[in-house]
């Protein structure tokens, strides 16, 4: 359970940074905490799920440990009203989209984060930056990401269900179109 709280902290500390800087500089630094993530072998829910089916995870049990250091952090740094003002802006936007944008919005963002990930893992360590990079300058939703930016506006949307689901199917449908022993590739083409 450590290892996911850990996760949550970096990805709360991150998003608090975010929040701060210029969104194509925050966009790239955010970066860091995946790297970290990554480099100690911690439990992140959007790394992890797109082995949902594959691998024995405790996927409830990450996710409930990001959520609680992700919150966490947010509860120690909510004081600063220029980032709270910020993130309820954020946080105002998700809760607006339709249910399916939110899901979509999730879906591309899991893909890229099980990209980085895997790319991390072959020793391509951009990726980290890179894919990261990429799915918030698009605007794409990651959900521990988001879950942050509601601690720190102190503002809840449901939209974020959606989000989690989209982090999943978008992890694992890439994980299925880009590893050879995934079940999706038991055919041959002739």
């Amino acid at each position: 359970m450590k290892k996911s709280i850990a996760a949550g902290v970096l990805i709360s500390m991150a998003s608090y940074l975010f929040l701060k800087a210029e969104k194509p500089l925050g966009a790239l630094l955010f970066g860091f905490a995946l790297c970290f993530v990554c480099l100690f072998e911690l439990d992140l829910f959007t790394g992890k799920i797109g082995w949902f089916g594959a691998k024995e995870i405790p996927y409830l049990k990450i996710l409930l440990g990001n959520a609680i250091g992700t919150l966490a952090v947010c509860a120690l740094l909510r004081w600063n009203a220029d980032v709270a003002q910020t993130a309820a802006g954020l946080v105002a936007a998700k809760a607006a989209l339709p249910w399916y944008l939110a899901l979509i919005n999730g879906t591309f963002c899991g893909v890229l984060m099980f990209l980085a990930v895997y790319s991390w893992s072959k020793g391509l360590r951009a990726g980290c930056f890179l894919c990261v990079s990429v799915f918030i300058l698009c605007g794409f939703e990651h959900s521990i990401a988001d879950l942050a930016y509601m601690g720190y506006a102190n503002m809840w949307t449901w939209n974020l269900l959606w989000i989690l689901l989209g982090n999943g199917i978008g992890a694992v449908v890439c994980r299925m179109l880009i590893m050879e022993n995934a079940p999706f590739f038991n055919f041959k083409l002739k």
